[in-house]
């Protein structure tokens, strides 16, 4: 609940998902007009826009009240319904031909979430589930060492980049929870690679978003998010910065 209790920030911070995210779900998961979706964990609608823009029938369960209204604020259409609940809690009515969590699977309970969602996906439907990691130790840029500087002041305890490792990256622990029960099989994974320009403004709103520097004590969160911004500017006022956004699909099964 902290994205909701900054959640102007988030919205302000956090980049839109890469348009081939959704191409996939069109090519693989029947994402179509009136296809009937749950976006589980929406928050401010970073991919409610362009499921609604597919012109699907959206139904958004949110547990945060300032984000679902962003959300809501932003898409409201007469395909889009909003529930402000906690998933594990909300009560939905089933039959869905897609379920999607964007940034969000993670937050749900592993040893419940995939009975919940295969009890809503009618067999032959589909989920998906993605993240987009912000960084790709692949591609390492001066602007990212130099960045470790800061990390290693106020963060000691956490991988430099080029020695972090994202879950989103554990492609075995995903198998295992999407395949959980007999719910899902048929487990694919894409990645798509890409870059995000970063301005001095934009890069402290997105580092702001993220939990261990929304936690850090006021004066390290400023000292981090200052510092931030500095090398920014001294790459000329803007940077590419990778981004990996990895999607994994599953179909749901007969049973």
């Amino acid at each position: 609940m902290s994205f909701n209790a900054a959640a102007s920030t988030y919205q302000r911070g956090r980049p839109p998902y890469p348009d081939a995210v959704f191409e996939l779900l069109a090519r693989r998961c029947g994402l179509r007009p009136a296809a009937r979706v749950l976006e589980i964990g929406a928050g401010n609608g970073l991919a409610t826009g362009p499921l609604l823009a597919a012109g699907a029938h959206v139904v958004a369960v949110e547990p945060g009240a300032n984000l679902a209204a962003i959300l809501t604020d932003t898409h409201a259409c007469d395909r889009l319904e909003v529930t402000v609940a906690d998933f594990e809690t909300a009560t939905l009515t089933g039959g869905f031909d897609l379920a999607v969590a964007a940034t969000a699977l993670h937050w749900l309970d592993p040893a419940t979430s995939t009975e919940k969602i295969g009890g809503l996906v009618r067999p032959g439907g589909w989920l998906a589930a993605w993240w987009t990691e912000f960084g790709d130790v692949d591609r390492p840029t001066p602007f990212r060492d130099r960045l470790d500087e800061v990390y290693r002041d106020l963060l000691p305890a956490e991988p430099g980049y080029r020695q972090s490792r994202s879950h989103v990256l554990d492609t075995d622990r995903w198998r295992r929870q999407l395949t959980a029960g007999g719910w899902f099989d048929d487990v694919a994974v894409e990645t798509i690679a890409w870059q995000q320009a970063l301005t001095e403004q934009s890069a402290r709103d997105l580092w702001s978003t993220f939990p261990n520097i929304a936690e850090l004590a006021p004066p390290d969160r400023e000292q981090f998010l200052t510092r931030l911004a500095a090398l920014v500017a001294e790459q000329g006022g803007q940077v590419e910065d990778p981004r990996l956004t990895v999607v994994y699909t599953a179909a749901r099964t007969a049973r």
